[in-house]
């Protein structure tokens, strides 16, 4: 994070600067490294002011606070910043969190069939006619890998059963026989 300082009618001080720069590293968790912070002191008779713009990649945020001291005034300004930030922080992740919450209540209304919260059954996305064809289960490998397929239905010639034949996530061919 950036810090410039501007100070009219007074003297940065190095102890002024060292509590400065401790309390805005405090506001570093509400914003990113690529932030910057203005500060401006100025001095007028008995008024000192303070005034803090902070520039987040998201908003600008400013504050000013005028006291007799001009440490109350710095750490007045930035306690008003920081609520700022904590606001704007909480709304961002409560929008967030209340867009994924709506995206999860329509899904849940639209699998539900009444108010009780019971799915509808699954149905099929897309269904191919097929013939169970009489093949040897070596045929419906060979089939199988010629096509893009991830798994082919066929009646084994041998025995007489339904069988799949399937494309296992190994690369290899699985075959799973009905009783």
């Amino acid at each position: 994070m950036k810090i410039h300082f501007t100070c009219r009618h007074t003297t940065l001080t190095p102890t002024l600067r060292a509590f400065a720069e401790d309390r805005i590293e405090r506001l570093a968790r509400y914003v990113d490294d690529s932030s910057e912070v203005h500060i401006v002191l100025s001095v007028e008779k008995h008024r000192q002011e303070a005034e803090i713009m902070l520039l987040s990649g998201r908003r600008q945020f400013t504050g000013t606070a005028i006291t007799s001291d001009l440490y109350t005034s710095l750490s007045l300004v930035l306690d008003k910043i920081q609520k700022q930030l904590r606001r704007d922080k909480r709304r961002y992740t409560d929008r967030r969190r209340r867009s994924t919450r709506a995206v999860r209540e329509r899904l849940l209304a639209s699998n539900s069939r009444d108010g009780r919260g019971r799915g509808r059954p699954p149905s099929p996305i897309y269904r191919e006619p097929q013939a169970a064809k009489p093949m040897s289960p070596e045929e419906a490998a060979l089939d199988l890998d010629c096509s893009e397929r991830d798994f082919l239905v066929f009646r084994n010639s041998e025995s007489d059963r339904m069988t799949v034949v399937y494309r296992r996530q190994d690369g290899r061919i699985g075959l799973i026989e009905a009783d």
